[in-house]
């Protein structure tokens, strides 16, 4: 369990971006990002920014991640209002429970159904269940109110409730089928780069854009659930799972031999330090601050 926690402190994780695109095979869900238009305006920042949210939210202490959630769900009570486009009939809130819940849920299963191909190793049922509630107790602040707001308690209520959303409320929408093609064309992101940096930056990204795009697209379409894949517009073949097997194996062999500056994002890396200074600090501690057993009367 301790890797899985690593794992979701992984830079590696980046390469599934994409399977968290079952959060706009919710027609709700698309009808509200698409109106926003921040897919549009710069997608590789618009998910930079969730990231960073999402690592507070796993990675933070209680303080923290109780504030996020808190930010949060305030800046996405204005989420609300009806789509355009193709979406003009959809009207839509953030806040809604079940569209909550569902980005909630979303990004948990991310994180479990991603841990073997990132890592090589396989867990069982049991161990998949403790992954489950670690992940549900650093979610817990973002749960709603409502009994229909609350996330499942196990794994199986977990799945149970995936695949009934699968089967009930997902839809192939022209959204999602424009921006899953889009991951092989991803903008270069500019967030807290300098102008020079950026016109320095953009050969060397447009050269491996389409390289890393393919991989990401492949990675992802390998990684989702069978009944959102098929949402996505993208056929797999069976060279893709040639592709998706050298792609695992260079990601296990990272795991395996990068060192965690290396291999980890910022704040995890800062986190288990600390928990590691923390340990070596009371390591050195005094069992009992009472007199020792034979020491009374005169010391001399």
């Amino acid at each position: 369990m301790k890797e899985f926690r690593r794992h979701t402190g992984s830079a590696l994780g980046g390469l599934f971006g994409g399977v968290a695109f079952d959060q706009v095979a919710l027609p709700e869900v698309a009808a509200a990002v698409d109106r926003s238009g921040r897919f549009a305006e710069n997608f590789s920042d618009r998910g930079f920014r969730g990231s960073l949210s999402a690592m507070l939210a796993t990675w933070g202490d209680p303080a923290d991640r109780a504030a996020e959630a808190r930010w949060l769900k305030e800046q996405h009570k204005a989420v609300r209002g009806r789509g355009r486009g193709a979406y003009r009939d959809v009207r839509y809130s953030a806040l809604k429970p079940e569209n909550w819940k569902w980005i909630a849920v979303s990004g948990m299963m991310l994180s479990l159904n991603t841990f073997e191909f990132c890592t090589g190793i396989r867990m069982n049922a049991a161990e998949r269940e403790v992954g489950y509630q670690m992940l549900r107790e650093v979610f817990m602040d973002l749960e709603l109110p409502s009994a229909a707001g609350k996330l499942p308690p196990t794994l199986a209520d977990a799945d149970s409730y995936y695949e009934e959303m699968v089967e009930t409320k997902l839809a192939s929408t022209p959204f999602l089928v424009e921006q899953f093609a889009g991951l092989t064309r991803l903008p270069m992101p500019t967030l807290g780069m300098k102008p020079l940096e950026r016109v320095v930056m953009r050969p060397l990204w447009y050269a491996l854009r389409p390289v890393v795009g393919r991989a990401i697209v492949v990675s992802c379409s390998k990684a989702m659930h069978p009944g959102v894949q098929k949402l996505t517009g993208f056929r797999l073949r069976p060279h893709h799972d040639v592709e998706f097997a050298i792609i695992c194996a260079f990601l296990q062999l990272s795991w395996k031999v990068l060192p965690d500056r290396v291999l980890l994002l910022p704040l995890a890396r800062n986190r288990l330090e600390y928990e590691k200074l923390v340990r070596a600090h009371r390591k050195y501690g005094l069992e009992s601050f009472a007199v020792p057993e034979g020491r009374s009367g005169c010391p001399v």
